[in-house]
């Protein structure tokens, strides 16, 4: 018992000399002592603070580079099946803009003759100058059973500014 009344005597002192936390003149069960440092009595260090610049952020990322926006200068201009690569769409981006390059970003969804999605493929198209027309080659990668036929469907397409 003075074992215990002793840890209790030497926890509760730590806790009145520590310059924050409980002590007897305040009802505050968690007051702060410096920067950076001891809140409530314990040894909690907050180390984020120790080299704030003086911004709050409020967390998250931030973004410094071009914002993408929908676009309809993306279309598919053949949806074919090839016997070596399986079903390919070959898509191309046309910059409608007059005096702005943009990249392209889009996604193409394979279906089978059936109408049963295969696969969805990511592609981009970068650099295009403004009035010109650039194409790329989206395969499958999970091919279309039977006779290879199928379908191509062009999704999300966005185009983000080259000038950043």
């Amino acid at each position: 018992m003075a074992v215990f009344v002793g840890v209790v005597v030497a926890l509760t002192g730590a806790r009145h000399s520590s310059g924050g936390g409980c002590d007897s003149s305040s009802n505050s069960s968690s007051s702060s002592s410096g920067s950076g440092g001891n809140y409530g009595g314990s040894t909690h260090y907050d180390d984020d603070d120790d080299y704030d610049t003086g911004s709050s952020s409020g967390g998250g990322a931030q973004s410094t580079g071009p914002s993408a926006e929908e676009t309809t200068d993306v279309k598919i201009d053949k949806c074919a099946y090839d016997p070596a690569e399986g079903l390919v769409a070959r898509v191309s981006a046309t910059n409608s803009s007059a005096i702005t390059t943009y990249s392209y970003t889009f996604d193409v969804i394979f279906k089978d003759s059936t109408g049963k999605e295969l696969d969805t493929g990511t592609g981009g198209i970068l650099t295009v100058d403004a009035g010109a027309t650039e194409s790329t080659d989206v395969v499958a990668r999970q091919s279309a059973s039977g006779s290879g036929s199928g379908t191509c469907e062009l999704s999300n397409a966005l185009r983000m500014s080259d000038s950043y």
